[in-house]
């Protein structure tokens, strides 16, 4: 949840206070300490060692044993339980309680399988995936992927594209700089493909990253940090950049999204993970980024203004039309409905 930055945190908040604004009373657990309810979403924290984050940029929290009893709490007094992905504790301990007490719940798919550079943690990945995580599907009574590519070969499987919040995320009148700006954001670690857009470093365009403090060992000056950014103070960031670059692999992230709808111009890395029903939109482009593809891609869009910004605004133009979180939220309402076991008010 946030503030803890990152796509799925924003997606949970977009979902529960939709949720809210229709009538649900919204519980969430996750890591933390402390209880609060805000814009009347109540948010149950249990303490979580996150050291695997920290340290490998693997986000694992292993929770404290009192887990187990705020999950069967929670999961006894709920109507349905929505549990967000398979790899993770809380996923484990919910839909575990959820079966023994015959409360129905569904799986939010937010990823496939993440082909980390490291082979222990795809090896560890794999081995939940075949497990723990095959188990949390099975029992589900419905599984929920964000596009086709992550529902491949899934169970009870409904696709649920992500929304955009396009009164937050918008175009805005463009401002003089020095040269253009190219940003980046998300984590610095291999799945988001750091390494790749840090290599890509131009001298007709600045980089800017959110996400984090200029790593160890990065010294090139046309690279920008701009530290972990709140999530309410993303709308300014994109309004300072030209073009996104998106580099992941293994998942689709919320950003390419938001920066479509504030109006930039994205390039892709060709992965098929990437290949989801927004990005077949107009503004996005493919680029061959793990062949050394993108400078010269860069260089090509910031060299023609005009296009970068006719682009960018059909992007706009497009997300605003076909993808926004009321459209997300009212089918999540439908897909509650029809699992649960007794008819719910409107």
């Amino acid at each position: 949840m946030l503030p803890h930055l990152g796509g799925l945190e924003t997606v949970v908040a977009a979902e529960t206070r939709g949720l809210h604004d229709r009538g649900w009373e919204v519980s969430v657990v996750s890591s933390g300490s402390g209880t609060r309810t805000e814009d009347g979403v109540r948010t149950v924290r249990v303490w979580a060692w996150n050291g695997m984050e920290e340290r490998y940029g693997v986000p694992f929290p292993l929770f404290s044993p009192r887990l187990l009893w705020v999950l069967f709490r929670e999961v006894r007094r709920a109507d349905v339980v929505h549990v967000h992905d398979v790899l993770y504790v809380s996923s484990w301990v919910a839909a575990f309680w959820c079966l023994v007490l015959r409360t129905p719940y569904v799986v939010h798919r937010h990823v496939g399988f993440v082909h980390h550079t490291s082979a222990l943690v795809r090896l560890a990945q794999g081995a939940v995936l075949a497990t723990f995580g095959r188990l949390v599907l099975s029992g589900a009574r419905r599984v929920l992927a964000i596009d086709d590519h992550v529902a491949r070969g899934l169970p009870k499987v409904v696709v649920l594209g992500n929304g955009v919040d396009t009164a937050r995320f918008h175009p805005r009148p463009p401002v003089a700089r020095d040269k253009p700006v190219a940003l980046f954001v998300g984590r610095f670690v291999p799945k988001k493909g750091f390494d790749l857009v840090a290599a890509a470093a131009g001298d007709e365009y600045e980089i800017a990253f959110a996400g984090g403090s200029r790593p160890a060992g990065v010294d090139d000056p046309r690279l920008r940090f701009l530290g972990a950014v709140p999530a309410d103070e993303m709308p300014g960031v994109y309004a300072g950049a030209d073009v996104m670059i998106v580099a992941s692999v293994g998942e689709c992230p919320l950003t390419v999204l938001e920066a479509m709808a504030s109006g930039l111009p994205v390039l892709l890395r060709e992965d098929p993970a990437l290949h989801s029903p927004w990005t077949t939109g107009p503004g996005v482009r493919f680029v061959d980024m793990a062949a050394g593809d993108l400078p010269e891609a860069l260089r090509k869009l910031v060299a023609d203004p005009d296009e970068m910004r006719r682009s960018g605004a059909e992007g706009a133009a497009f997300a605003r039309a076909a993808y926004s979180w009321d459209v997300h939220v009212d089918r999540l309402d439908e897909i509650y409905r029809t699992v649960t076991p007794r008819s719910l008010p409107r």
